[in-house]
């Protein structure tokens, strides 16, 4: 099978741009990255920060050498000194300039960024890093080695040709589905919802050539407050299901028991070729509730992508 190598790619950021008081686009440029094995859509990179009392160059300096044993390297590095990881989606890749672009989550209007893995509110490593990164800043990022498609390459949005698209997702989802969004074929845009709630109305981002899809905004800010962190997702999904011709069971498939429901990370190796298809990703606790609802409704589970970002008071490790 061919399937790429990981490798580690100094960078340095080239662009720091606010999208919106939520999003904070950083663009990572290096000569290195012209072998960056961009796959489009929701690809998922490690982002590779200092650890604690010790410095960026140490890190480049320290990293550049793991090549394609970086994960061993970074194991055996003793626990104090061992750089630290944190993964995000690619927002777009151009590897002929050697550039990648990552959103980065910004928790309300303060300067505070938060980890897709940590959660809004969080402030990680990766949210102090970001929250003051600067042009010229260096770091490290991991990724393939080379061009492909599929799950290999950190990448999970795979929907059979024909039926609806359904994307639902937080806010430390939104890069990813803006990606996903921007990359399809008109024709299939026309048959796309998506359901995207963030923290505030101003968050309401633009994908680039949507191409006609559905596309509703959930601002948990409203007139009477801030809503808990996924309610309205979870309200937008039960309406939307309510709306449409009940779906149809996959023939002789049992329903899953509470344990099963609870996995964090939940994607078929093989994709149904249904009348829907479900990407859902955010909170791990929110992603488990959509996951029930589009379940119970009858969405076999080769149609559906269920991803915990991030779980609610838990931290990333690696």
């Amino acid at each position: 099978m061919d399937v790429p190598a990981y490798r580690t790619f100094a960078v340095e950021v080239s662009r720091v741009r606010r999208l919106c008081p939520s999003f904070v686009r950083i663009t990572f440029s290096g000569d290195d990255l012209v072998g960056f094995g961009a796959s489009g859509a929701d690809q998922r990179i490690k982002v590779v920060l200092p650890a604690p009392g010790t410095s960026a160059a140490q890190l480049v300096t320290t990293c550049s050498g793991w090549g394609e044993d970086w994960y061993p390297r970074w194991l055996q590095a003793p626990e104090a000194s061992r750089p630290l990881l944190r993964t995000y989606t690619v927002r777009a890749a151009r590897p002929s300039r050697g550039e990648v672009d990552v959103d980065f989550v910004l928790h309300g209007t303060g300067a505070a960024v938060t980890s897709p893995l940590a959660g809004p509110g969080c402030s990680g490593p990766a949210s102090r890093w970001a929250a003051t990164a600067r042009v010229g800043d260096r770091l490290v990022v991991v990724g393939p080695d080379r061009p492909g498609q599929g799950r290999a390459w950190g990448r999970e949005w795979a929907p059979p040709p024909g039926g609806r698209l359904l994307l639902v997702g937080d806010e430390t989802a939104v890069p990813a589905a803006c990606a996903v969004l921007e990359a399809l074929e008109p024709e299939a845009a026309h048959r796309t919802v998506a359901l995207l709630e963030v923290p505030c109305p101003e968050d309401a981002l633009q994908p680039v050539a949507s191409g006609g899809a559905q596309v509703r905004w959930l601002p948990r800010l409203g007139p009477h407050g801030d809503a808990p962190h996924g309610s309205l997702l979870v309200e937008a999904v039960a309406s939307l299901l309510a709306g449409q011709r009940e779906l149809a069971p996959a023939p002789g498939e049992a329903h899953e028991d509470d344990a099963d429901l609870d996995l964090l990370w939940d994607v078929p190796e093989a994709v149904s070729s249904g009348d829907l298809y479900a990407w859902v990703a955010g909170e791990a606790g929110v992603v488990r509730d959509v996951r029930r609802l589009v379940r119970a409704a009858g969405l076999p589970k080769a149609s559906l992508a269920a991803m915990g970002y991030w779980r609610a008071g838990r931290t990333e490790a690696a």
